[in-house]
């Protein structure tokens, strides 16, 4: 069995694949002051509440955006496990290219959502990646990774507003039964959601303008992408365990 383990900023995902069949998976929140043990805890604790030994994990992937973290898990892996451990980076043998000015700075989840994106559902294709920032990577037909667009997340810009503006506070993203709020929470809801979407749309817009793509294929993953599809004019499918997925591919290739 390969373990995947998805390390963003406010989440740590854990996955266990069993002939490219994701069959556990756990969401932790980030901790970035985690220690080593720490880290062997949760990983040892994830195997134990599904009955999974160690010895049969054969290989480890790890995909992280939080460095402080990375070598937490890294060697928590290595002292648990007896067995090949892949930090996912650009300089690994992956099933796309990478046309990028500076491919070091490209983050690991981003990577595996390219890998698994193009993979599944061919180019030219936009995975949008709802998180702690909402990212935008394009693949053109002939698997090339050739750019994308960072913008803060939903939850992040309402952390954001709430902080900075006095009498107002943070709201869920989920759409309102109302475009037009009649009080301060229903206002906010409805800014967050209808901002968000559009934001996406017309960002998507320009790029598939920018690039000439035809028949473009934008998939949305991430915790908050559940129905998105629903209310976007360019999304057309929602896959939730794309980033997990990607990162099975990359083990698979390395």
């Amino acid at each position: 069995m390969l373990l995947v383990i998805d390390i963003g900023n406010t989440n740590v995902v854990f996955g266990i694949y069993e002939d490219k069949k994701l069959v556990h998976s756990f969401r932790n929140t980030t901790r970035k002051e985690l220690t080593d043990d720490e880290a062997g805890l949760s990983l040892t604790g994830f195997l134990k509440q599904n009955s999974i030994e160690k010895d049969t994990i054969t290989k480890v992937v790890i995909g992280s955006v939080v460095p402080q973290l990375t070598s937490c898990y890294e060697k928590a892996s290595q002292s648990i496990f007896n067995n090949e451990i892949v930090v996912v980076s650009h300089k690994l043998d992956l099933p796309i290219t990478i046309e990028f000015d500076q491919p070091h700075q490209i983050g690991a989840d981003r990577i595996a959502n390219a890998v698994a994106g193009y993979l599944a559902y061919g180019g030219p294709v936009i995975v949008v990646d709802f998180g702690t920032a909402t990212t935008f990577d394009v693949i053109n037909d002939k698997g090339a990774y050739i750019g994308g667009i960072i913008i803060p997340g939903p939850e992040t810009s309402m952390a954001q507003l709430a902080k900075k503006a006095s009498r107002l506070f943070e709201v869920r993203f989920k759409k309102p039964e109302h475009v037009v709020g009649k009080s301060t929470t229903e206002a906010l809801k409805s800014g967050l959601f209808h901002g968000t979407i559009g934001q996406i749309d017309h960002i998507v817009k320009l790029i598939i303008e920018e690039s000439e793509f035809k028949n473009c294929k934008v998939i949305a993953t991430g915790g908050l992408s559940t129905g998105i599809e629903k209310h976007s004019q360019y999304i057309t499918k929602t896959s939730p365990n794309l980033t997990l997925e990607g990162l099975r591919i990359i083990g698979d290739n390395n």
